[in-house]
């Protein structure tokens, strides 16, 4: 593995960067996720009928940042006739040429007498993380919101918490010393 380091200016193009190196000096600063602290964390909610909202958010995934400043609206494929399905909505980061973009949209599931969840893409250039499983139920034109979990906050669709914050050492040693020393000086008095 070589030393690789970076940024300066460039003197007639001996210097040149690209999306994924500059998104990856975040790599150990900032784990993949949605933010806990920013907009609504990508809540979905029913609309009406078939027809969801993906609420405000930001996300970063893949050495991408994703931001949704307002109500995004998606819609549910219509229910099949005789089995339920679980369907997807998605956070997608899509790394191929021709497309080089992230989106929000619904995954069709399988249906099934015993639906699972779609399997997601998750490939080296194309990335599904799930924002919600929707239950369609056999025939049915509208949904409840009962029938939408969230995963926003879980393994699947993790939370960023914050960026590493710094401690000095000094700080974190008199922490532990007077917590050691405040236990000892309670048992001692008893």
């Amino acid at each position: 593995m070589a030393l690789t380091y970076g940024f300066y200016n460039s003197h007639e193009g001996d210097r040149v960067y690209d999306a994924e190196t500059m998104g990856s000096i975040f790599d150990g600063i900032i784990n993949d996720g949605v933010y806990q602290s920013v907009g609504n964390t990508f809540n979905v909610s029913l609309a009406e009928g078939m027809t969801l909202n993906v609420d405000t958010g930001r996300a970063w995934f893949n050495n991408t940042w994703t931001l949704n400043d307002s109500v995004l609206q998606v819609t549910v494929p219509a229910a099949d006739v005789l089995d339920s399905r679980i369907d997807a909505v998605v956070l997608e980061i899509n790394k191929t040429d021709s497309v080089r973009a992230n989106s929000i949209f619904v995954v069709k599931g399988v249906p099934g007498t015993s639906p699972q969840k779609p399997v997601l893409t998750n490939t080296q250039d194309i990335h599904q993380y799930p924002l919600a499983y929707v239950t369609v139920g056999p025939n049915v034109t509208a949904l409840t919101q009962g029938n939408i979990a969230s995963t926003v906050g879980t393994g699947e669709c993790p939370f960023v918490i914050s960026p590493i914050q710094t401690m000095e050492v000094e700080a974190l040693t008199q922490r532990v010393f007077d917590y050691y020393y405040g236990m000892v000086n309670k048992t001692t008095n008893i």
